[in-house]
């Protein structure tokens, strides 16, 4: 199984680049130009008929290493032209060095966007207008810049980091979005959560030869899991029974939201669940018996009913079609006393943010799946606040409920009392309802089937977003959530 990958923060990357510096004795300029050559090089690879080629260079070493590029692409006799945000003269250190090696290779060095000649569709535009250090606005001569590199209809390659992007959090404004990211050193986390995922196109990482010592005493934000990386479950014995692998109970479903308790079920039975049970409104009863009748279906109209159906369950799972009346208090309020794993999701969230069920408990036995805005709810701020900071709204949570938190999006964050990961998983197609409910259906059926909560957690972020990407191999748009159903249990094993 191979070990996930380090994301570092903009601050532990500019140590890593004094580490190894350091450790290869070599200049700081020699580190820029591994990082143009190494860019170049994807250029080439990615874009080898490419006509012509424009850097816009900012006036810092991400800078540098578009000028870099663009001498490399002049050596190979591709016109290239460079837009110079800071004049030449003003640059400094190995900024100024980088340019200088651009002129003397005959490159064409422009101050004023007016005199660039407009990108055609065979026209690659670099950007290298701002590194990691970016933070707050933009300034107005590089927001005009990025506006114009927006307007391109050619492909965009960005050096280490698509300027505007954060390199911390993943959030942007402004930013320009690239066909592909050649990142340095180290994988920064801005490039994995957020905005990160929409506006990095391919992301290609390059370590420019740093050595492994230089890794060593440089503080990691999130270890960023892959499909090889996640523990997958064991194979069966031919002996197995279904008492074995977890008794699911699926606890939601107020009128009108009888079908978010029955995809949770359904989606915990194809992820292997021995067993699962449903607690729901009567009048849903009909309609889950129809659609699976592996279900064992009891009509609940209280938290005293539901009292009962507490004592088999392995693994209870409350919040899918909750809603939010005295019914789904009740039933939170009673599953929440249950001494087994709970898994809770969507109006289980919003109750328990609310303090009045549940206030104050912290329990390491439960995994909480929220989106943005019931991370935001749960916090008591808004969903901007969250945006700002994904990684420390997920540690946030975890911190004040324990367990382990699923924060949900293009980058999934999963914290614990060990740290943060991240997984990348599933497309923009999974966009629409119910996809919560499968992803709590399959937490609850992997710690069913004696995962750790953490182990269950990562295996099912991948295993719900792979599905997703195999059932919207026909299209994006227009994907349900049951079509994952029989992605699902392909994949499981």
């Amino acid at each position: 199984m191979d070990t996930p990958q380090s994301l570092y923060s903009a601050e532990s990357v500019r140590e890593l680049d004094r580490q190894t510096i350091a450790a290869l004795e070599i200049p700081s300029i020699q580190l820029m130009k591994r990082a143009g050559r190494a860019a170049f090089k994807h250029l080439q690879a990615q874009w080898p008929d490419i006509g012509r080629i424009q850097a816009f260079c900012g006036g810092g070493n991400n800078g540098g290493d578009g000028y870099v590029i663009a001498a490399l692409a002049a050596q190979k006799k591709i016109p290239v032209t460079v837009y110079a945000c800071t004049e030449p003269g003003k640059l400094k250190g190995d900024a100024r060095e980088a340019c200088e090696y651009a002129l003397r290779e005959g490159v064409q060095v422009l101050t004023s966007l007016a005199e660039l000649d407009n990108a055609d569709g065979n026209t690659l535009i670099v950007d290298a207008l701002l590194g990691t250090g970016f933070s707050g606005a933009l300034r107005e001569d590089v927001a005009h810049a990025v506006e114009r590199i927006k307007k391109s209809p050619g492909p965009i390659l960005a050096v280490d980091i698509p300027s505007g992007l954060s390199a911390d959090t993943g959030t942007a404004d402004l930013a320009v979005h690239a066909d592909m990211t050649v990142t340095f050193i180290g994988r920064k986390l801005g490039l994995y959560c957020g905005r990160g995922p929409a506006l990095c196109g391919e992301v290609q990482f390059e370590d420019l030869g740093a050595p492994a010592q230089a890794y060593c005493d440089v503080d990691v934000s999130v270890h960023r899991y892959t499909a090889e990386g996640i523990k997958r479950l064991p194979v069966r014995a031919a002996d197995s029974f279904k008492n074995q692998f977890g008794h699911i109970l699926i606890v939601g479903g107020d009128s009108g939201f009888g079908g978010a308790a029955l995809m949770a079920a359904q989606s915990s039975a194809r992820a292997g669940a021995g067993l699962i049970s449903l607690a729901t409104r009567p009048e849903h009863l009909s309609a889950a018996l129809t659609r699976c009748p592996e279900v064992m279906a009891h009509p609940v109209i209280s938290g005293q009913e539901l009292e009962p159906l507490l004592e088999g369950p392995t693994v209870i799972a409350v919040g899918p079609g909750l809603g939010h009346s005295p019914w789904s208090e009740q039933l939170l309020a009673r599953a929440g006393r249950a001494e087994v794993p709970l898994v809770v999701d969507a109006d289980g969230l919003n109750i328990l943010s609310e303090g009045r069920v549940l206030a104050g408990v912290k329990r390491n036995d439960w995994v909480l799946t929220p989106h943005v805005g019931e991370a935001a709810r749960l916090l008591g701020c808004d969903t901007a606040d969250v945006l700002v900071d994904p990684r420390e709204a997920a540690a946030a949570v975890q911190e004040k409920f324990s367990g382990v938190v699923i924060l949900k999006g293009a980058g999934t964050l999963i914290a614990h009392d060990g740290g943060v990961d991240l997984i990348n998983s599933g497309n923009p197609g999974m966009a629409s309802g119910g996809m919560g409910d499968l992803l709590t259906g399959i937490v609850a059926a992997l710690i069913g089937q004696h995962l750790p909560l953490v182990e269950a957690a990562r295996l099912a972020v991948w295993l719900h977003g792979e599905a997703g990407n195999r059932a919207a191999e026909d299209g994006q748009r227009g994907l349900l959530a049951t079509d994952l159903l029989p992605w699902i249990r392909r994949l499981v094993d």
